[in-house]
């Protein structure tokens, strides 16, 4: 029979680690974040005054929301009582106050918006508006023009962009989710900080026979990912760029800077590099060479430079040996040479 595992001394209801553990891994990670396992307080329970604490006012009667957002900059909260419950803290606090004041509990496929000029993070209730109640018609099987129970799909998404040839919208194969392609390019945007306004939008071609970089697919190649095609170009290229800036913090730019001041020639061997090439995104044969203690990039070497570094481990001394080592070999007679190097034939 399986033993039922024991409970956090927190008495929030939570079951501790296992190997012996006492606390949850919440507990755990806050003891590692502060030192003590004893907390700060308690996140009180959402409500309106709670609410008015993180709001500012402004001229035209929003309450601009000043607290923590989401990804995409709508307000949430957390909600201490419902993390002690076991339940999901985040609280969307725009769809919060519009279930209080309607006293009208909202169910999937409705989405609230506001109808000011801050409409993202305003949170007054009398701005707010039921924008879209798609009910079943958010779900739709993939393949299948009609929705759920032969409702007809809406024909725009929640933020009311058009379902049309340059917007399809992905349909999950699972859960029958439709996802617009313009809101979740709208979202990632939000995610990395740039505003949507600012980068407009390039609709969805999939007739097109170049990629949006003009990478022609019967040259390159492409992979088909479901309803979108990725050029093995861009691929390529996305890859080099990364792999260059997580390993040693370089752009190619940089590269092609330090191949100037090498006159294009390992630092070492003066060995020409013949393969390399920065416009193309190209490191070839030009290996960048750092320290691996404190990971300064000194420089592009060849292959066997590069390797002979990490033989010796970087070591100024045992290259010092190696060089008089062979200085004293070299100054040696050759019948001395032969006599201190014993043959080994029988």
């Amino acid at each position: 029979m399986r033993r039922m595992s024991k409970l956090c001394e927190s008495g929030d209801g939570k079951p501790a680690t296992r190997m012996g553990g006492t606390r949850c891994q919440a507990c755990y990670r806050y003891h590692r974040k502060h030192g003590t396992f004893v907390r700060a307080g308690s996140r009180p329970p959402i409500s309106i005054e709670m609410v008015l604490q993180n709001v500012s006012a402004t001229e035209s009667g929003c309450l601009v929301w000043q607290g923590m957002t989401d990804k995409d900059g709508r307000p949430l909260y957390y909600d201490g009582d419902r993390y002690a419950a076991g339940e999901n803290p985040l609280v969307y606090v725009q769809r919060w106050m519009f279930e209080r004041y309607s006293r009208k509990p909202l169910v999937a496929g409705q989405t609230v918006t506001h109808d000011c000029e801050n409409k993202k993070l305003c949170v007054h209730h009398a701005h707010a508006i039921l924008w879209r109640d798609l009910g079943s018609g958010a779900f739709m099987s993939r393949g299948d023009g009609r929705g759920v129970d032969g409702v007809a799909p809406a024909g725009r998404c929640a933020n009311g962009h058009d379902f049309d040839d340059n917007n399809i919208p992905y349909v999950n194969p699972t859960s029958g989710v439709r996802s617009c392609r313009r809101c979740t390019r709208d979202s990632k945007l939000r995610a990395r900080g740039i505003d949507p306004d600012s980068a407009p939008y390039v609709p969805y071609r999939k007739g097109s026979t170049h990629c949006r970089a003009g990478h022609e697919y019967a040259v390159y190649g492409f992979k088909n990912r479901g309803e979108g095609r990725v050029c093995n170009e861009c691929v390529r290229i996305k890859s080099a760029k990364g792999n260059l800036k997580k390993g040693y913090g370089l752009t190619f730019e940089d590269v092609a800077r330090m191949l100037h001041e090498q006159d294009n020639a390992c630092a070492t061997c003066l060995t020409v590099f013949t393969e390399a090439d920065p416009d193309d995104f190209r490191m070839g044969d030009a290996n960048v060479d750092h320290c691996h203690d404190r990971g300064l990039t000194r420089g592009l070497l060849c292959m066997d430079c590069n390797i002979a570094l990490g033989k010796v481990k970087d070591n100024p001394d045992t290259l010092r040996r190696m060089i008089n080592y062979l200085s004293g070999r070299e100054s040696m007679p050759a019948t001395s040479r032969a006599e201190t190097c014993p043959s080994t034939m029988r």
